[in-house]
């Protein structure tokens, strides 16, 4: 069934934000508080709030993945670094228009009224043309106030969508600044549609995607994979694109210290004998959460295998996976959490023995890396970076896509046998501390923006440093 557009909705009144709120991130910004916008403007629709209301309000239109996670985590920790940041980002009903992200970062919630788009993503897809319509607008203003200089760089976070790639031309022609690309997901080389509106997006997303990577001062991958195809299809020249990977973490995620000590989070099934097989991720066609079900019906059909099955994460899906779990008569032997917090994840991998990543397409993944980060055993597909991470037989089991049988083989394999998981768990985390520590990707990207940004006036005052609250009735 169709879904109204978020601009149908009433819009509530909006939240009260504290100002002692956990993460710094759902209290409103003051000019006072924030240094003169002469960083970064990053330009991103994908962000996770870890503030619970902000997150629920974000829920309703659209599912929370890997990707807003690593944009937030990306830019708590730079703005850790003392790098000053104005993010734009999609303003849902209820929601602020301006929010303080850090010490040196604030963030500035944008939307401009559409015409409804009925979907079945939430009005997922009129809040991103939304979102890139208010943001042009917004660029506009700012060179018409003479205030295109303040940043050094924009730096804009891309998908697979035509959007946010129609975006970062737009705004680097406006304002005449450097323009680094991040690409989370390349429709040219990764993505496959599985839905009709994939299939009817994926050559605008390409087009554009291709003009964007040649404006582009740099270009950002997260895998060699990515970095190969780019400069093996004459997209991007070798001294252009730079691998800066996904980061976790690592004092977040952590091996338990002994199998009896990791308490089970709020709603985990299982005793400590029990093998538990975990997906997390997003309920979506590509992440193959159908091909773990039906992984989970196979083995259940074993009688060699006694373990449990546990599915977290959101996504417009998760109906149809409630249906399919009741239609093979798996309600007892699958739980589904729904979506949890970061800590949630974090105690919920401790409780586990094996993950199970069943992409169908993936760029490289960051619960992939928050497995291995927790010495978890993983059985992932042979997609996208997968393989960079989860070298067969040495940090994890690799079979192909599409394939529950060969899932549930794997899943059993390592269920089966205690000291595999345990050599394939500490040589995962072994990986991951020496590539994927969150601090030093920060620390990649922080190199990079003072090597490409160019100068900006010794002083400029924030767009829009009015009282946010005085100024929050205006326009977006």
């Amino acid at each position: 069934m169709a879904e109204q557009n978020f601009q149908d909705r009433p819009e509530p009144e909006p939240v009260p934000w504290p100002e002692d709120a956990v993460g710094a991130a759902a209290a409103p910004a003051s000019g006072d508080e924030l240094r003169p916008a002469a960083g970064v403007l990053r330009l991103s629709p994908y962000y996770y709030f870890t503030d619970r209301e902000l997150t629920r309000r974000e829920l309703q239109y659209e599912p929370i993945g890997g990707m807003q996670v690593q944009i937030t985590q990306t830019t708590e920790d730079v703005d850790s670094l003392g790098v000053p940041q104005t993010v734009l980002l999609p303003r849902r009903p209820g929601q602020p228009r301006r929010l303080r992200l850090g010490r040196h970062s604030e963030a500035r919630l944008l939307r401009l009224p559409i015409a409804p788009i009925r979907t079945r993503s939430k009005g997922y897809m009129g809040l991103l043309i939304s979102w890139g319509l208010a943001v042009v607008a917004w660029c506009l203003v700012q060179r018409v106030r003479r205030r295109d200089r303040a940043w050094s760089l924009i730096h804009v976070h891309c998908s697979e969508l035509p959007w946010t790639f129609l975006v970062a031309l737009a705004a680097g022609w406006i304002l005449r600044r450097p323009v680094m690309l991040t690409v989370h997901c390349s429709a040219i080389v990764t993505f496959h549609p599985e839905t009709f509106a994939g299939h009817l997006l994926i050559g605008p997303a390409r087009i554009a995607e291709r003009y964007a990577l040649a404006k582009a001062t740099v270009v950002v991958v997260l895998t060699d994979r990515i970095r190969r195809e780019y400069v093996a299809r004459g997209l991007v020249s070798p001294s252009r694109v730079r691998v800066v990977p996904d980061g976790v973490r690592l004092g977040q995620f952590v091996p338990p210290s002994a199998p009896a000590e990791a308490d089970e989070p709020p709603g985990a099934p299982g005793e400590a004998d029990t093998p538990i097989v975990l997906y997390c991720g997003r309920f979506a066609p590509e992440k193959g959460w159908y091909d773990f079900v039906a992984a989970a019906d196979e083995l259940s059909n074993r009688r060699a295998f006694t373990g449990l099955f546990v599915m977290c994460g959101d996504g417009n899906e998760l109906p149809h996976c409630r249906t399919e779990l009741t239609r093979r008569g798996l309600s007892d032997r699958v739980r589904l959490l729904g979506h949890l917090d970061r800590p949630e994840v974090a105690a919920l991998m401790q409780t586990v023995q094996v993950v199970v990543i069943p992409s169908r397409h993936e760029e490289l993944g960051g619960t992939v890396l928050e497995a291995l980060a927790a010495s978890r055993a993983v059985v992932a597909t042979r997609v996208g970076g997968l393989p960079e991470v989860i070298r067969d037989g040495e940090t994890g089991l690799l079979v192909s896509p599409r394939e529950p049988e060969l899932i549930a083989d794997a899943v059993l394999r390592l269920a089966r046998d205690p000291q595999s998981r345990a050599r394939f768990g500490k040589a995962g985390r072994d990986y991951v501390l020496s590539r994927f520590d969150a601090t030093a990707v920060a620390r990649q990207l922080g190199a990079l923006y003072a090597e490409i940004g160019e100068p900006a006036p010794a002083r400029v005052e924030p767009a829009g440093s009015a009282d946010p609250r005085r100024g929050s009735q205006e326009s977006a």
